[in-house]
């Protein structure tokens, strides 16, 4: 009798900490809903693929870039938001303008300029990084997400 009512208490036990986990687990994808836009354009531009959502719908285009940071993320008003970042590619590796090097992009950042252009859509990235003069020293403008403060540094961009 002792042993079928501890493993009835182990059930129990077990049930209530499973539910424990489904309620954090919501709250975990309740607070990624809340930080990324309802619409919004992301971008992976390792890819060049654009996937726009509106009203719920989504679209997925390509879009042609010259040269990119092996980055992804989505773009809002504050700018491009950085959700992945390749491991040792141009973003892992900037420089200031001295030519020193030893910050890298984190992901959580935001791209707020590209060569002294805004960007807050994929088409001003794309315009953005296509015209740049310099794919070896190209400037990024960074809010940095541990200060909020924006930041200077210059990338080597890949060339496609």
């Amino acid at each position: 009798m002792k042993m079928l009512k501890g493993a009835i208490v182990m059930l129990l036990a077990g049930f209530v900490f499973g539910l424990a986990g489904l309620t954090a687990a919501r709250d975990d994808d309740k607070k990624a809903d809340k930080e990324k836009p309802k619409d919004a354009a992301t971008l992976d531009d390792e890819e060049q693929e654009v996937t726009t959502t509106k009203d719920t719908k989504a679209e997925t285009k390509k879009i042609e870039l010259k040269y990119y940071l092996q980055v992804s993320g989505y773009f809002d008003k504050d700018g491009y938001n950085i959700e992945k970042i390749t491991e040792d590619g141009p973003a892992t590796h900037l420089m200031d303008e001295n030519g020193m090097s030893g910050a890298s992009m984190e992901v959580g950042d935001i791209i707020v300029e590209v060569d002294g252009k805004k960007v807050t859509s994929p088409d001003d990235y794309a315009k953005a990084i296509n015209g740049v003069s310099d794919h070896e020293k190209i400037k990024l403008k960074i809010k940095d997400k541990n200060t909020g403060k924006d930041v200077e540094y210059y990338a080597s961009a890949r060339k496609r």
